[in-house]
């Protein structure tokens, strides 16, 4: 019989954070997409707590973990690591998340006031209005709030004009969200059973030896343990692609597959699914070592 699904995505937001699907319609998005397997990864939250089959589609938990990075030359960066929990995820994690709402409400405050000083006028409580199946409020939902008020023609004109990080009137989530370094974050993921991967790593504005750097640094976090690189990516063209291919040969990184999916009109990355197969056998080989 002919395989009806086919074609991985490993990184996947929804309305637990700041994605405008639910867990649910996500799910389904990706069965119509005729994905074999994927994983929810929302921003700083558990929305599922364990691996999921539904209708042959494998789900497997996952989040976004935002850390704290210092590059060489001092510079603090807020690094993206997607750790992906085959197993479920241990009790353990679930609690770890629990102080960043209410930074995350003073950060969008601030975004909120720095949008007054330019004579946009938005609030908090349209931004719930707005989105009310969001767990987490962020830039993403004052960019389509932007764009639905006509303070910009689209979401990314919002972020180059108005919010964005290298917009002249970006605030620095730094001053407001503390998150755990990038080194702890790795480690913590691992001794968990997971397996942490650097997500999208041409979004930190570095150059490229910068990023080597970040490669080499997040995979002696991990020391022995499977770790992976976001190679794969729906926002990188080849050549992006093939720099990063190159990074994970040198670091002994396994490559994966991710769309960083918010929205209906964002498309589903169709990665190969011998990336996810070699992960698996990686971690299964690390917990008979063990």
């Amino acid at each position: 019989m002919e395989k009806q699904l086919y074609g991985i995505d490993l990184h996947i937001h929804t309305t637990s954070s700041d994605g405008t699907r639910t867990v649910d319609e996500t799910i389904q998005d990706a069965l119509n997409a005729k994905l074999a397997s994927i994983a929810i990864t929302d921003h700083n939250q558990f929305a599922l707590k364990e691996p999921v089959c539904f209708q042959g589609m494998e789900i497997i938990p996952g989040a976004e973990f935002s850390t704290a990075y210092y590059t060489e030359k001092g510079r603090l960066l807020e690094v993206h690591i997607v750790g992906l929990f085959f197993e479920g995820v241990p009790k353990d994690l679930w609690q770890i998340f629990k102080e960043i709402p209410v930074q995350r409400k003073h950060y969008v405050d601030a975004i909120i006031a720095n949008l007054e000083t330019l004579g946009i006028q938005i609030s908090y409580g349209e931004l719930t209005n707005t989105f009310p199946d969001s767990n987490q409020i962020g830039r993403r939902h004052i960019a389509e709030l932007l764009v639905k008020k006509n303070h910009a023609d689209t979401i990314t004109d919002a972020f180059d004009r108005l919010i964005g990080n290298r917009s002249p009137y970006w605030v620095d989530s730094s001053k407001f969200m503390k998150y755990m370094p990038m080194d702890e974050c790795v480690r913590k993921i691992c001794k968990n059973h997971g397996i942490p991967i650097l997500a999208h790593p041409y979004h930190y504005h570095l150059e490229d030896e910068e990023i080597v750097k970040l490669a080499k640094d997040f995979k002696k976090s991990a020391g022995n343990d499977p770790a992976g690189i976001e190679v794969y990516y729906s926002k990188y063209g080849e050549e992006r692609r093939e720099e990063l291919l190159k990074i994970a040969k040198e670091f002994d990184l396994y490559p994966s597959a991710a769309g960083d999916r918010h929205a209906v009109k964002d498309r589903f990355e169709q990665g190969d699914e011998l990336l996810l197969e070699a992960m698996k056998e990686a971690c299964k080989a690390r917990k008979s070592t063990k």
